[in-house]
């Protein structure tokens, strides 16, 4: 695939990815009806040990029972659209064991307070909410006493555009789960980078750089010989130091280049003092050679299309 090695080609695709992560945003947070459901608690406030004598009981209202259990849930709407009263098809119902039974059902708040909710008991083991208008971001905590119950809890409900309840649990929900602003902030962040690497490949691909020289005067041989001027002249005082030699080899890779688009300036830095120190260096050696065997008689490549970076 050698049209991969043409930076401008290179651009293109990544320009093509960076739309499809952009486009990829905005259908994940393109209108979606979401209702969430939060188990808060769901454990016994009190219960009778097995082992204690026959005559020590529990009552609730005067009745016997083994445990009381206390259930809080919170259900919200979470998506992006309302959730109407015309919407449900089978409203929202809480079930728990069959040998269990409600005691009491309220609703412990309601955000806004403008929502009107009254929940019923449908069965001796099943609370069940009225359909109600839910605006996204509205909210509203149940709380149910339930007599008899092995924690069983089971939470239902048929909405048209809702293929399934999100259902979580307070206390199994991973505490590490990224919000969902943060992946939408962290995929943005991703398509600017895309983009922006993409704008650098096709400023520095070899079209624009013609484009630049014939529009601006910009050269783009001295360009990099004036940067390996740069680093030539900031380098530590011995060459045989490990930071002496990341130096030099990121001079090489400028010089590299400038021969690339102008192959005259390996004459040029032969009468350059600013290079004395280089001309024995291995890895310089080893690019003039290549330059060399790339152009046998050493023609100047400023007039024709160079071969890349």
């Amino acid at each position: 695939m050698k049209f991969l090695r043409n930076p401008a080609w290179l651009a293109v695709l990544i320009g093509v990815l960076a739309i499809a992560v952009s486009l990829a945003l905005y259908f994940d947070a393109r209108s979606v009806k979401k209702l969430r459901v939060e188990i808060l608690s769901n454990s016994p406030l009190v219960s009778i040990n097995t082992d204690l004598p026959k005559e020590i009981q529990i009552l609730y209202k005067t009745v016997p029972v083994k445990s009381l259990s206390l259930i809080l849930l919170r259900i919200a709407n979470t998506g992006t659209e309302p959730i109407k009263e015309s919407d449900y098809s089978d409203p929202i119902r809480v079930t728990m064991s069959q040998s269990a039974s409600v005691g009491e059902v309220t609703i412990q708040e309601t955000r806004p307070d403008t929502i009107e909710l009254a929940p019923i008991i449908s069965a001796s083991n099943q609370v069940e909410l009225p359909k109600v208008l839910l605006n996204p971001g509205d909210q509203a905590v149940l709380r149910i006493l339930v007599l008899n119950n092995d924690s069983t809890l089971r939470i239902t409900a048929r909405i048209v555009g809702v293929s399934a309840l999100d259902i979580q649990s307070v206390l199994e929900r991973s505490d590490t789960k990224a919000p969902r602003w943060a992946s939408v902030l962290l995929g943005t962040l991703i398509a600017f980078l895309i983009l922006l690497i993409s704008a650098l490949l096709i400023w520095w691909s070899r079209t624009m750089v013609e484009w630049r020289r014939k529009r601006f005067g910009f050269d783009p041989a001295r360009y990099y010989y004036t940067l390996a001027q740069g680093g030539m002249l900031t380098l530590p005082f011995s060459k045989d130091t490990a930071s002496a030699s990341g130096a030099l080899t990121q001079v090489i890779g400028y010089l590299d280049k400038a021969f690339t688009w102008d192959v005259t300036y390996m004459e040029r830095i032969k009468n350059d003092p600013s290079f004395s120190q280089l001309l024995g260096y291995e890895k310089y050696k080893d690019i003039t050679a290549k330059h060399k065997a790339r152009t046998p008689d050493a023609p100047s490549t400023s007039e024709k299309e160079p071969t890349g970076e």
